[in-house]
């Protein structure tokens, strides 16, 4: 992955979380039904919008710090993937979890959201430690 493509998936992910929090601001303000009178529901909804919205800013922040720290684009392709794919987990894991909860806990969609901060947390460590001399992973 290409680093313009980072960034503009990055500003796309956020666009979307800030879009949800946004929806559901709206939700409560007009008191619909369904949505907000389900606290489990509720909280798992801005659970999901706030983290999303954080890591599509780390996102950028991985995406910014690749460049000048010269990483390698081996490795850079595959930070940005898991960057990527972490933050999407976790915010969609989260969100997905509330819309499909049961009685007294999340629906099984949250189970992706510990894989989600993984990925974003081997991403951000890989950014700071791989230096321009480090050889492409696997060789």
């Amino acid at each position: 992955m290409r680093a313009e493509r980072h960034h503009r998936l990055s500003l796309a992910l956020l666009a979307i979380f800030l879009a949800s929090g946004l929806w559901l601001e709206a939700m409560i303000g007009l008191r619909a039904g369904g949505w907000v009178d389900d606290p489990l529901r509720r909280e798992f909804l801005r659970l999901g919008h706030a983290h999303g919205g954080v890591l599509a800013l780390v996102n950028l922040a991985v995406a910014w710090s690749i460049g000048q720290l010269a990483t390698p684009e081996p490795w850079a392709g595959k930070i940005r993937a898991a960057a990527l794919l972490g933050a999407l987990l976790v915010g969609a894991g989260f969100m997905a979890g509330g819309l499909t909860h049961g009685p007294t806990d999340p629906g099984p969609p949250i189970l992706v959201v510990p894989a989600g901060a993984l990925l974003m947390l081997a991403a951000v460590v890989a950014t700071a430690l791989v230096r321009p001399t480090d050889r492409a992973p696997g060789s």
